[in-house]
């Protein structure tokens, strides 16, 4: 499959755009690749194909179509960083996670995917691959980092499939500071790994926090998570 643009369409007010690749052949499991506050830009297009060279079909879906479409926003301007913010704050939860429930049928149905998807979230996309291994019919979730810690709520005591966290110093401790960390220890299904010596963003080659050396740790670890999932799908 070449790598490109594709449109989603459901009715005439749910239509939007997302950066879908895949191996050249065969069918394999599905990734839903969430992307940060910075949109669908070069740096999750280029995750994207790090999956897909690990033999996944991956769809990255553009979460912000109803209010910036198409925006590539950069997190070393501060302007950029200002219309990021912007963004997320007029973001609806309830709506992104339709998109994304949406977007899980359409790759499920993509003839280079087997039917088994998983979610791999950044910064705000982290948030929804979160929620969306409390709600969704998903194999697993992986979270980068989360947006804010209060969409933890008091029934996050059961996620349903397995959970990988990949948390940074900063953002750890902010849910700390937030008392909400017993939402993400000790929980069913969750595992849970602090890079101590990392901040936000530790993960995105195009930003000055970037660090090679737990960025590629917590890929691997990312891999086998999801392989694993794969390995033993739910309803088997």
């Amino acid at each position: 499959m070449p790598s490109g643009i594709v449109e989603i369409e459901s009715n005439k007010e749910t239509k939007f755009k997302g950066f879908v690749t895949a191996p050249a052949s065969g069918v394999y499991p599905g990734i839903l690749l969430l992307h940060q506050e910075y949109g669908l830009d070069a740096n999750i297009r280029a995750v994207a194909e790090y999956y897909a060279a690990n033999n996944y079909t991956v769809f990255v879906p553009d979460l912000f179509w109803r209010d910036l479409p198409g925006c590539e926003l950069n997190s070393l301007e501060s302007s950029d960083i200002k219309t990021s913010e912007n963004i997320i704050k007029k973001l609806n939860i309830d709506q992104s996670l339709n998109d994304v429930t949406l977007c899980l049928k359409w790759l499920r149905e993509t003839p280079q995917c087997n039917g088994l998807v998983s979610t791999i979230g950044f910064g705000i996309g982290s948030n929804l691959s979160y929620l969306s291994g409390l709600w969704l019919d998903i194999e697993s979730s992986v979270c980068y980092d989360f947006n804010g810690s209060e969409f933890f709520i008091e029934n996050d005591t059961f996620i349903r499939r397995p959970m990988l966290l990949h948390l940074s110093n900063d953002i750890y401790e902010s849910i700390k500071i937030d008392k909400k960390e017993n939402f993400i220890e000790g929980v069913n299904n969750i595992d849970l790994n602090v890079y101590s010596d990392c901040y936000k963003n530790f993960y995105r080659i195009a930003d000055k926090n970037y660090n090679e050396t737990n960025t590629t740790k917590a890929n691997k670890l990312t891999l086998s998570h999801i392989k694993e999932s794969f390995a033993k799908p739910h309803n088997t």
